[in-house]
């Protein structure tokens, strides 16, 4: 079948023939890619909020989001995340493993958990929620974030739309 040359019954060559099914892979998945399964994702426009949880920060970070309710922004991409619309903080705890195994919930000296909850205008689809400029808001996912008066990473806890 194949001759000392390299050629398949002695007219095409087997370097040939792997380049062009490496070009019609390529076509094939350029197709598929481009022309295939494109449906069309509705979005719809709503008002979105989400809660936040930051741990263990002290009371000055608190009260400063508390007192300072405003736009907050991602720290790393600039983008706006949406308006602090209510801040509570409660007594930081930690779960410590005790000298018998067992664990036990105790009061962190000094820091605080806050709740932030944040309303942002975003779109609303069948993959999830997204703020305006198309960051993805989902539940348990972090966020370095900064406000007019503090700069702190938080949790999301939940996501929900609002009239």
């Amino acid at each position: 079948m194949i001759n000392k040359e390299g050629k398949l019954f002695g007219k095409i060559s087997i370097i040939d023939i792997a380049v062009v099914l490496a070009i019609a892979v390529a076509a094939l998945g350029m197709y598929m890619r481009f022309f295939v399964g494109n449906e069309k994702v509705e979005t719809a426009s709503s008002h979105i909020e989400y809660k936040m949880k930051v741990q263990e920060v002290r009371i000055g970070t608190a009260k400063a989001l508390e007192n300072y309710q405003s736009a907050i922004y991602d720290s790393t991409t600039k983008e706006y995340l949406g308006d602090i619309v209510a801040v509570e903080y409660t007594n930081a705890t930690k779960g410590v493993e005790m000298a018998n195994g067992k664990m036990r919930e105790t009061t962190v000296p000094e820091r605080y958990d806050v709740i932030v909850t944040v309303r942002v205008d975003g779109k609303i689809n069948s993959s999830g929620y997204y703020t305006a400029t198309n960051q993805a808001l989902a539940a348990g996912s972090s966020c370095l974030f900064n406000s007019k008066a503090a700069k702190t990473t938080g949790r999301v806890l939940e996501v929900y739309e609002v009239e």
